[in-house]
């Protein structure tokens, strides 16, 4: 009798570290259900240079992909002051703007526009877009296209270059 008394702590804590040790197990992975794919990359961007300020186009990817949401982000270089133009970029979020908002221009049934007016004379401009989706999943950034805005007059404005990611 006094050895079952003290065989039962003993039996309680084994039990408790086998099942500690199980619950643990599992394979880890993507939260993401399989059939829910982030929506394809935007891969056609294009800025012009308009009267009031940089006006950005693009291709809608595909329908099917439920796009609530795009991420326009936006690198911003003084053009004096940028001696590395092939350097690494850094893009901050100019909007976060729904595909319902005024601010987005739907031109067709697959292409929508957004107007940046807050560009400055004499600055380099860079731009790509991340399309998301109802579940905010979100796609590669778009291609980068640039964009100057130089010093000069309206009529003698600088071109526009586009890049790869």
């Amino acid at each position: 009798m006094m050895n079952a008394g003290r065989s039962l702590p003993v039996l309680v804590c084994v039990c408790m570290f086998l099942l500690w040790s199980v619950q643990s197990c599992g394979k880890k992975g993507d939260p993401r259900p399989p059939e829910m794919a982030p929506p394809s990359a935007i891969s056609d961007l294009r800025a012009t240079l308009v009267e009031s300020g940089i006006y950005l186009r693009w291709s809608i990817p595909d329908a099917k992909a439920g796009i609530q949401s795009y991420k326009i982000q936006r690198n911003e270089q003084d053009e004096e002051g940028s001696s590395c133009v092939d350097c690494p970029r850094e893009f901050v979020m100019l909007a976060d703007i729904s595909v319902n908002a005024p601010a987005l221009k739907k031109e067709e049934a697959n292409s929508a526009g957004y107007l940046d007016l807050q560009v400055k004379a004499g600055y380099r401009y860079a731009y790509q877009i991340i399309a998301c989706d109802m579940a905010r999943h979100c796609s590669e950034a778009s291609n980068i296209e640039e964009i100057i805005v130089s010093t000069k007059g309206p009529q003698e404005r600088e071109g526009v270059r586009t890049t790869n990611k």
